[in-house]
């Protein structure tokens, strides 16, 4: 399973999204991504759970679905690489602009039946907000919607457009996750 394959198609998922606002006043947008490289510690198939160690010591219990075909293909010490990539817009809309309906999507691939096994998660959110607070300190900004609830989102250094962001801005709030762990076996 290709990982970088997977990544590219999810990332594709957030292009009809894009079409809402045709005149947006201010858009900031972001990727982050991480790989992480772990190992099987252990294997319980009773209650079809796989623990992973990190490469700093943590631990993750994971209970793959029944999705997981080749779960009986996972063995102690197998290696595995983790990998997450978040791309994140904040759209500064003008207020007459409306509310568009809440997105929240979830998508799941899986090895093919034989294959190492693995899987890749999208995740697909997009919501109308409020920016409620600014913390310039830490390049957090607060976005509430229209229920009351929020969001605190981190804004990357490198990201000038968060200067221009102000309280009290409608806007467009877009996430896609994608994250696939693969590579699970002997090399």
């Amino acid at each position: 399973m290709k990982l970088r394959n997977l990544f590219l198609a999810g990332a594709l998922m957030l292009a009809p999204t894009l079409a809402y606002a045709a005149d947006p006043i201010l858009a900031v947008g972001f990727v982050v991504k991480s790989v992480i490289e772990a190992k099987v510690t252990a294997v319980d198939a009773k209650s079809r759970t796989i623990t992973l160690v990190g490469p700093k010591g943590n631990a993750l219990v994971l209970k793959p679905g029944p999705e997981m075909q080749n779960f009986d293909q996972v063995k102690v010490g197998d290696p595995v690489a983790a990998a997450v990539e978040v791309a994140t817009e904040i759209t500064v809309l003008p207020p007459s602009d409306g509310v568009p309906a809440p997105t929240d999507i979830r998508t799941l691939d899986t090895a093919a039946k034989g294959a190492k096994p693995g899987f890749i998660v999208t995740d697909r959110r997009e919501f109308a907000a409020t920016i409620t607070a600014i913390a310039a300190d830490t390049r957090t900004v607060t976005l509430t919607g229209p229920a009351g609830n929020s969001l605190d989102v981190k804004v990357p250094e490198e990201q000038d457009g968060f200067k221009k962001l102000s309280v009290g801005d409608h806007v467009l709030f877009r996430q896609l996750m994608v994250a696939g762990v693969g590579d699970i076996g002997k090399k």
